[in-house]
């Protein structure tokens, strides 16, 4: 029987989106409950799991946050909630003020609207205005949104492949090279868009003076400095905003995300008087059906208040001292699984030496209740970016449990595989073990039972028939979960194969069993393909942890069988003789 988790993972897979309903299901993500602070239930469990990440900044203040829970009610008591886009809207007005004192003025216009990629080409329309020219240059490896400008500003090639032609005057240097920026600027160059820290390329925090060169040349050049602080802002990096600790002042920055307090869609893009021209000139460059409704609005300032807090930012700072401490620690107790830890305030990444490796890790923390993601451009890159208002006790915790999963992963190796290899194994997963019995003895306990060795069976060990099985009993480690299989019985052994369906794309299991010298050679083979594309590595690395585990049992459940089958014979054969 399907449990909700797998019906929902199906209609997931069915309407949505078929590679996240894999990955969740994989992984053991759990449903969805209620949430407070940094921690979420799952719905049918109702055990909590420990967020270790903020789910992309939007949850940086936590789950239900009592002030943006109580703004939102004050709002909606107000009746106040629909824009006329005609009239004085207070709140919104007010929020544009609140904004504008954030930046100390130095940024004083802004324009509200719902999701960061929306305000980021507000932002390069206003840069296009106000210069006159119509390039960009970013970083390789930045991540602005998809809406087709700010993928053209990403670039990237599967994107490319797929989704191409880009728009045109977009181009691209490495971040943290200061040279090839210069080179590139030119006075066709309206702006230069950038991330304080590249999140989604693997948590890259810009080299010393970085930041401060690229403000300078882009002044000498005639060009915009733009921010993407979708991310950063807020408190992320121990100041309201990222480029703070900098000392710089971009033209425009953009933010979002933990605008919105985590439960409403808000982001916005402030600038200087002097890009501000256009609206002057023409009043409808911009539109946003939704964006900055009072609801919004108001929770948008309540984002504020909490993120200027002197007290706040005191925590954030402490907080990312202890996480800088324990991963560096983590990093350098463990070389040859994390080949890199970087980070800056509470936003912070390791680096593994695979992508499978950190689907495995993935897997294990979610087992033990803690919810952790990679970046989307960089897979093999583990995101440590609790909610802001975690606890002292709760991050520690998460952390330990962390350190405790890499250790464990960090002595889980392929036996074959030499001294610092990648630690999780992929598809095919395969043992070879010499029995000390017939083929033949081992060939008809298969007969009997054809899944004895099928580390995806719910019940290994019961009789079954050979053939088509619609409802197949399967676990994938502790979560039950129900496909088409057929069992087929060979000279040789025995094939198991999963029908294509949401979860397999393919799935063999063969278990070959051949004479050898003094008894028999086993041989299992677990192979399967789930058509995730770029997440196949991660997927792989959970489900051929979770396989080489089971395997690990069933063949020692099957020699201690044989071993007692063995020792039977033994004793009929002694009472016969006497």
């Amino acid at each position: 029987m399907r449990t909700r988790r797998q019906l929902l993972a199906e209609a997931k897979a069915a309407h949505n989106h078929p590679a996240y309903a894999k990955m969740a299901f994989v992984m053991g993500c759990g449903v969805q409950g209620k949430g407070e602070g940094s921690r979420v239930l799952d719905a049918d469990e109702g055990s909590a799991y420990l967020a270790l990440f903020d789910q992309y900044g939007n949850q940086s203040f936590g789950y239900s946050h009592p002030r943006i829970v109580a703004a939102v009610r004050e709002q909606l008591d107000t009746g106040v909630l629909n824009s006329t886009k005609i009239m004085f809207e207070e709140v919104q007005i007010r929020l544009s003020e609140r904004l504008a004192e954030a930046t100390g003025q130095r940024l004083p216009y802004s324009y509200l609207a719902n999701g960061g990629g929306e305000s980021i080409d507000n932002a390069l329309k206003l840069a296009r205005a106000a210069t006159g020219r119509p390039g960009v240059i970013s970083a390789r490896g930045c991540f602005h949104g998809k809406t087709f400008a700010t993928l053209s500003a990403s670039d990237r090639p599967e994107h490319r492949a797929l989704l191409g032609p880009f728009m045109e005057h977009f181009r691209q240097v490495d971040f943290g090279d200061v040279d090839q920026l210069a080179a590139a600027l030119d006075d066709t160059v309206a702006a230069v868009l950038l991330e304080p820290v590249q999140a989604e390329a693997g948590v890259i925090v810009p080299p010393p003076g970085y930041l401060q060169e690229v403000r300078r040349l882009c002044t000498e050049a005639g060009a915009l400095l733009v921010l993407d602080e979708m991310q950063t802002a807020f408190g992320r990096c121990g100041t309201f905003f990222a480029h703070e600790q900098f000392g710089i002042t971009p033209d425009l920055v953009c933010v979002g995300k933990a605008f919105g307090g985590g439960v409403l869609p808000l982001s916005a893009v402030l600038g200087t008087e002097r890009v501000w021209e256009v609206l002057r000139v023409l009043p409808s460059t911009f539109g946003s059906s939704l964006g900055g409704n009072p609801l919004s609005c108001r929770v948008g300032i309540e984002a504020i208040e909490i993120a200027s807090d002197e007290a706040f930012l005191t925590t954030v700072k402490e907080r990312s001292l202890t996480i800088d401490a324990r991963l560096s620690a983590a990093a350098a107790r463990h070389p040859a699984l994390i080949a890199e830890h970087r980070g800056l305030g509470m936003m912070h990444g390791l680096e593994f030496t695979d992508g499978a490796t950190a689907g495995l890790v993935l897997g294990r923390l979610l087992e033990e209740r803690v919810t952790s993601t990679y970046s989307l451009y960089q897979t093999s890159v583990l995101r440590v970016q609790p909610p802001m208002v975690i606890s002292e006790e709760d991050l520690d915790h998460g952390l330990s449990v962390l350190e405790s999963v890499l250790a464990e992963v960090d002595g889980h190796r392929q036996p074959s595989a030499p001294s610092g290899a990648p630690t999780a194994e992929l598809s095919p997963v395969t043992r070879t073990v010499r029995l000390p019995y017939p083929a033949a003895q081992v060939l008809d306990m298969l007969a009997s039972r054809p899944r004895l060795l099928d580390p995806f069976a719910a019940d290994p060990a019961a009789a079954a028939a050979p053939g088509h099985a619609p409802e197949f009993a399967g676990r994938l480690g502790g979560d039950a979960v129900v496909w088409a299989d057929r069992a087929e019985l060979l000279d040789d052994g025995v094939r198991l194969t999963a029908e294509p369906g949401w979860l397999w794309h393919t799935l063999e299991r063969r278990v070959t069993v051949t004479p050898g010298d003094g008894g028999s050679l086993l041989e299992v083979r677990v192979a399967w393909n789930t058509d995730s594309g770029a997440y196949e590595d991660m997927l792989g690395g959970r489900i051929g942890f979770l396989a080489g585990e089971r395997l690990a049992e069933l063949i020692t459940a099957l020699e201690a069988e044989l071993d007692r089958q063995g020792h039977l014979e033994t004793l009929e054969r002694k009472s016969a003789d006497t």
